[in-house]
């Protein structure tokens, strides 16, 4: 008897607990929106909610009913045209889209609110009971703006003080240089180091010294490695041959034989001037 009451009430308990899981599958409920609900600085070039719902809605059954469910109104309670769009690849995917093609220009920044009115049906006939908002805020252009010109001149202005940094570095190491090089003093030295004047004296003429004779070889090494002219390259490049006179412009007088006369008759009277 017992163990009887025991499998009653637990067939009882799943029964309702079917039922229960049943009727929520039949509900239908909006998911998630994008822009979420109160959300700020949403764009104003593509107005419009993205919305996600728990079942399908893109029967042609269904679009006829919903499309007549969604509006959009800004703050002022002005009506802005729209264009609903049902996913067919996403059952429960649906867009509501600003008409901009109607002339609509989003407002900087405005509060937007769409509205989905209960009513809305699904594939399979359930019903959306309650009504559902969603506002959402387009974002300051006028702040961005002003934004965006305080750091572009802020960028400016670094790099302007960063250039003039270093050329004001850069001139006085210059400046610094100048100074050191032109301004030797003996007796500021001589107590800096604590040797004698005369010490000090000799060690910079010294200095000097190795300095002159180090510029003397470096420019004496330059003008050595200059390149040196190449009277006869025929004696260094292989398959380089020194022409002893122009050929001739006459295809007949270029045969072997002609130019053998022609080197000859040269030759001869480069001996006949040799010995005049």
């Amino acid at each position: 008897m017992k163990r009887l009451s025991l499998i009653t009430t637990l067939t009882a308990i799943m029964l309702m607990l079917s039922s229960a899981l049943c009727f929520a599958e039949g509900n239908l409920e909006l998911v998630s929106s994008y822009p979420e609900d109160g959300q700020k600085n949403t764009s104003m070039e593509n107005l419009g909610v993205k919305l996600t719902f728990s079942n399908p809605i893109n029967s042609e059954e269904a679009k006829k009913v919903d499309a007549a469910k969604f509006s959009i109104k800004d703050e002022d309670g002005e009506t802005v045209p729209i264009q609903v769009l049902f996913s067919e690849k996403n059952d429960g995917l649906v867009l509501v889209l600003a008409d901009v093609d109607g002339g609509f220009t989003a407002k900087n920044n405005a509060e937007y609110t769409l509205t989905i009115d209960s009513g809305l049906v699904d594939n399979e006939g359930n019903v959306m009971e309650q009504a559902k908002t969603v506002s959402f805020r387009t974002y300051n252009q006028k702040v961005n703006n002003s934004i965006n010109m305080v750091m572009m001149c802020v960028m400016f202005g670094g790099i302007m003080v960063l250039t003039m940094r270093q050329n004001q570095k850069n001139d006085d190491e210059v400046e610094t240089a100048e100074t050191k090089d032109a301004a030797f003093n003996p007796y500021k030295e001589a107590k800096k180091t604590g040797k004698s004047v005369e010490e000090v004296r000799a060690a910079q003429a010294k200095k000097e010294a190795k300095e002159a004779k180090k510029k003397a070889r470096k420019k004496k090494d330059d003008s050595q490695a200059q390149e040196k002219k190449i009277d006869n390259c025929a004696e260094l490049l292989n398959n380089v041959y020194h022409v002893h006179a122009p050929a001739p412009t006459n295809k007949a007088d270029r045969s072997v034989d002609a130019l053998k006369a022609a080197r000859k008759a040269s030759g001869k009277s480069k001996g006949g001037k040799a010995k005049k």
